[in-house]
């Protein structure tokens, strides 16, 4: 949930919210992984985060390939295999780390943001292999990037900036990736996704074979690495959009999916990482892929930071898009003592083009490094620092259907119990006055209140994407013992929330215990039908279970002797319904009766299976054996019989001993996943692509100065006021140009060029190459004295009738000779037309 305003208004005005003292602006630490992979270090950041005016943290949970979550944890639409917890290990096991953090930053007054921070294309780091066959680096060494000479780089890593890395003209690797994003787009509450390393290793990197082919698939030259040429230009800006488009990929399926959801990048000024890096935010921002920036400054001094800044603002500006998108500082705190940190700031508030914000490397510079350890956060937050008052997160203003009003709270909310468990049931509230209606709900559980919303306490969820239901009802199979607290939530299409609470009720149902010995639970439900059964003073202590009463056993005779030892467990005080059943047995290595026979009587008759009630299994702990669907009042019953048992004698560890059975409710709901959402069919007919500025949609070859950029034209007829050429005294040719083109919509297309009024000494003969929808290598050539300007270049070669049909996605078209003599080339502008979308397969060439 945001709230937004215009860039100008961003920086100059206070929203009204019950914490703005100061006007919008994104404060944020990245929290990496070292820090966050304890359950005390996530409860350290937690404390310092709350202790300070920060509003947002984005949090590292990839590191090098491998997760600080739970992949696929609930839904599996994007399938996610990344081990967790290999670069750090994770402490408890059990820990989700970005949950944990979500939960206590969402419920926090003010709430503060949670940004999903995750390494793209390097997946290691260390002087030894990640340990796990699941791993990227063990299981796909195949997507390993390659240098020029057609070297992997491998571990052991010694050079920080030469790691193991994926090549991002893979199509595999594009694929793994966006699944591994949108899995946590789809499956956790994040305000944002952060991509990190979302660049080339090197400018010598981005050569691996797969990729070479798919190059030559898509453009129809073939590259040779190690002997580039001129062609080298072309494969550079090749590489670069394999990089543009997964950024633009997983844009816009979050949009779909959580279009509050912001996608964010984290930048390098490495020689302009744009020309040398492949890391084309130009192309992101001209092309709506990105919502925010973070420019790293990461200098050591004020200057040099500063100058980094600029340097991003100037590269924006070349296509005049240094304020489409909102641009945050990623300050490198720990290079910049505590007056440094403070003057960056306020210099960059001050820039002719201000930063919305400030993201400060790391949370440990700013809360536990230095002297005091807390310098750095005190200097800011303090009284007299320049964020000594909380401000809100600035809204995204070209997000222009966001909304911040939530809609009504859910309706004629009611707790009653079922048989000891509670049934829980609201309705579809009116609508808001905003008109909308809630798309989703969640149902909480606690033992207090107010309810902690926390991924722990979800108990129920459902989605209504069309708001087309009226009530909800739900039967909690397994609410928390003593009073239990209910918080229903309805979330509107912009996740604005609203809460609905009701409680206390004292459930009698949820886990039913029946135990074996005096003074245990639901003693009379248990029985020996046969055979012959001990006492022993030990007994399970699985959850639940009454410790120091002791419990049952029975002991097989030893070969060829009769057996036959039967434990029943017959519940008489539970509600008709399907249960799942389990067991436990004390920890000893006495416990070990092997292959016994587990007979569940119940609705549906009677059945068996085998089973080992050993201590490796069930001791301490509970462990399914199946379900009983229960009808009051007909004798159904759970049994355990020795007669089958595979190992005997009481000396070689052969008790069976069920000392409790646990039966717990199945809800006849279960959660419900998003349904699918899928993109809207465009409308757009027409895309156009021009010649500058360079290495956004169009690239050429200028290190030989053969290529330059002219404003020459007295009619005023250049597209756009400018265009590129390649002088005739550089004949013969030997550069190549390239436009890239992003169709929104599959069909035929046809394709013409841009010609300035003044047409002497142009061209007559340049030739065009491009790739159709079919794989075809089309080639044409074309004249530029065409006789009017306009779009009067047949680039092509064919007429309408015969137009070639191209896929929804790239076009890559380049220009690569002059047939006919010393003259001049003009490369301006390329239209694509459509004439009819989505063509026959008769239509195609």
């Amino acid at each position: 949930m945001r709230y937004f305003l215009t860039l100008a208004l961003v920086v100059s005005l206070c929203l009204p919210t019950p914490w703005a003292d100061d006007p919008p602006e994104l404060r944020a630490a990245y929290v990496p992984v070292w820090d966050l992979r304890t359950q005390s270090g996530c409860d350290s950041i937690i404390a310092n985060v709350l202790a300070s005016n920060l509003n947002a943290v984005f949090v590292q949970v990839r590191a090098r390939g491998d997760a600080y979550y739970f992949p696929n944890r609930e839904d599996s639409t994007y399938p996610n295999a990344e081990p967790r917890g290999l670069l750090y290990s994770i402490s408890p096991a059990n820990l989700d780390c970005l949950q944990y953090l979500i939960d206590r930053l969402h419920t926090a007054s003010p709430p503060v943001e949670v940004h999903a921070w995750c390494t793209t294309y390097n997946v290691w780091n260390r002087t030894s292999d990640p340990g796990s066959s699941n791993h990227l680096y063990l299981a796909h060494p195949e997507w390993l990037t390659e240098n020029s000479s057609g070297s992997t780089v491998n571990y052991p890593v010694v050079d920080p900036n030469s790691e193991p890395a994926l090549d991002p003209g893979i199509p595999a690797v594009q694929d793994y990736l966006y699944n591994v994003f949108m899995d946590i787009v789809r499956n956790y509450d994040v305000d944002g996704i952060h991509f990190d390393y979302i660049r080339l290793l090197s400018s010598n990197s981005g050569y691996d074979p797969v990729a070479l082919a798919q190059f030559q698939a898509e453009t129809g030259f073939s590259y040779n690495p190690a002997s580039p040429g001129s062609l080298g230009e072309v494969y550079e800006a090749w590489r670069r959009d394999q990089i543009a488009q997964l950024v633009q990929r997983v844009h816009a399926r979050t949009q779909l999916e959580k279009p509050w959801v912001e996608v964010s990048a984290f930048l390098v000024n490495f020689a302009d990482s744009v020309e040398v890096l492949g890391q084309g935010y130009n192309w992101w921002v001209a092309h709506g892929a990105i919502d925010v920036l973070h420019p790293g400054c990461y200098s050591s001094s004020v200057s040099g930071t500063i100058s980094d800044w600029n340097f991003y603002v100037s590269k924006l500006a070349q296509n005049g898009d240094q304020n489409t998108r909102p641009m945050v500082a990623a300050i490198g705190s720990y290079l910049l003592d505590v007056g440094e940190n403070v003057t960056v700031v306020n210099s960059l508030r001050a820039n002719a083009r201000p930063a919305q914000g400030f993201n400060f490397f790391d949370q440990g510079s700013l809360f536990v490094d230095g002297t005091p350890a807390n310098a750095l956060a005190s200097a800011l937050f303090n009284t007299g620092g320049p964020m000594d008052d909380w401000a809100p997160v600035p809204g995204i203003p070209h997000k222009s259907d966001e909304e911040s009003l939530p809609p009504n709270a859910p309706a004629s909310l009611s707790v009653t119990l079922e048989g000891g468990l509670p049934r829980v049931t609201f309705n579809r509230p009116a609508a808001a006055g905003d008109g909308d209606l809630p798309v989703h709900y969640r149902l909480y559980h606690d033992t207090k209140t107010p309810v902690d919303l926390y991924y722990s306490n979800r108990a129920m969820e459902w989605w209504d994407l069309g708001s087309t239901r009226t009530s909800f009802t739900f039967l909690d199979p397994a609410p928390p013992s003593g009073s239990v607290y209910y918080a229903a939530v309805a979330y509107d299409d912009w996740n604005n929330e609203a809460v609905a609470t009701q409680g206390p009720v004292t459930p009698s149902g949820g886990a039913y215990i029946v135990e074996t010995r005096s003074g245990g639970q639901h003693i009379s439900d248990y029985s020996e039908p046969a055979g012959s059964f001990s006492n022993s003073t030990a007994h399970s202590t699985a959850p639940g279970c009454t410790p120091g009463i002791g419990s049952r056993w029975a002991t097989p005779g030893s070969a060829g002797e009769s057996r036959g030892d039967r434990a029943r467990f017959t519940p008489s005080a539970l509600a008709s319904g399907v249960y799942d059943v389990a067991v436990t047995t004390f920890n000893y290595s006495s416990a070990n009766a092997q292959n016994v026979t587990v007979r569940i009587s119940d609705a549906d008759g009677t059945s068996t299976t085998l089973y080992d009630l050993t201590a490796a299994a069930a001791g301490n702990q509970w462990d399914n054996v199946g379900t009983l669907n229960f009808t009051a009042g007909q004798g159904h019953y759970v049994e355990f019989d020795n007669t089958t048992q595979t190992n005997f004698g009481d000396s070689t560890n052969s008790r069976m001993a069920a000392t409790a059975v646990r039966l717990v409710r199945q809800s006849a709901a279960t959660k419900e996943t998003k349904p699918p959402v899928s993109e809207a069919t465009s409308s757009i007919n027409e895309v156009i692509v021009d010649s500058e500025p360079t290495a956004l949609n169009y690239d050429d070859s200028d290190s030989s100065s053969a290529w330059q950029t002219t404003d020459y034209s007295p009619s005023g007829t250049l597209y756009g006021g400018t265009a590129r050429y390649y002088h005739s005294d550089n004949y013969p040719m030997d550069d190549y140009a390239v436009w890239v083109v992003d169709l929104p919509r599959s069909g035929q297309w046809a394709i013409d060029g841009w010609i300035r009024g003044e047409q002497g000494s142009l061209a007559q003969g340049v030739q065009y190459r491009f790739v159709d929808g079919t794989m075809a290598v089309r080639s044409s050539v074309a004249t530029l004295r065409t006789g009017s300007s306009g779009w009067t270049i047949d680039v092509d070669g064919v007429s309408d009738v015969d137009a070639y049909y191209f896929n929804k996605g790239r076009v890559y078209v380049t220009l690569y000779g002059n047939t006919t003599g010393s003259e001049m080339i003009l490369a301006d502008a390329l239209r694509f037309r459509l004439l009819s979308a989505e063509a026959s397969l008769w239509q195609m060439h």
